[in-house]
């Protein structure tokens, strides 16, 4: 398993590499463990110093693994490994959503947010600019870039699923969708700025008014 969830308090990540089992004999557990831990290593570092500041030195150092078992695993380098760390992060937020018993998109938001704003806090919010340091490679690392576009689809579309569920129209719930994706990721770079999670508790206030069938 990781040794970081990369929402720590949240639910844990579906890795993209299956853990082994009996119908995967061929997959040794080690090469699985070292996998996790170059991951968790890089997001940690990535958290800390930003994806550019990040070398793969330092998160093989860290995750405790040889040169090699990088380039095996992960044979992009360190814009694979970005690539990886962006899926995990929108798994364990999308798993975040599926594993509420809300009964409405209002009430999810208000307890989803409440549960990442206190792991904003717990990480020092490190975790809330860590989308925002990867928009600023897209240029010079366009599969990260690209990996990050599908993460706030899937979280846009997750939610406009929630909105019709509640009885919103379809093109409204998808314009919907998007503006509170916006103003959760906003509230989360300005919480970080003024070391402040009760910034990203008002946007989510916000985006919970912006819930109701009729718009």
């Amino acid at each position: 398993m990781m040794l970081l969830n990369p929402l720590e308090g949240l639910p844990r990540p579906y890795h993209h590499h299956p853990m082994p089992d009996s119908t995967a004999p061929d997959t040794p557990v080690t090469e699985v463990d070292t996998r996790s831990r170059i991951l968790a290593a890089a997001q940690r570092l990535f958290r800390k110093r930003g994806y550019h500041a990040t070398g793969l030195n330092d998160v093989l150092e860290l995750a405790q693994a040889p040169k090699g078992s990088l380039y095996h695993h992960f044979p992009g380098g360190k814009e694979a490994i970005g690539v990886c760390v962006v899926q995990d992060i929108t798994q364990a937020l999308l798993d975040l959503l599926a594993q509420s018993r809300a009964r409405s998109t209002a009430a999810l938001l208000t307890q989803a947010g409440e549960q990442l704003a206190t792991t904003m806090q717990r990480t020092n919010f490190e975790i809330c600019t860590l989308f925002a340091a990867f928009a600023a490679e897209r240029k010079s690392s366009p599969q990260l870039g690209l990996a990050l576009a599908e993460a706030y689809e899937a979280l846009a579309a997750a939610i406009q699923s929630y909105l019709e569920r509640d009885g919103m129209p379809a093109r409204s719930a998808q314009d919907t969708a998007w503006t509170i994706t916006a103003l959760l990721e906003g509230g989360s770079l300005l919480s970080q700025a003024q070391q402040n999670a009760d910034v990203f508790r008002l946007t989510v206030k916000q985006a919970v008014r912006l819930c109701r069938p009729e718009r």
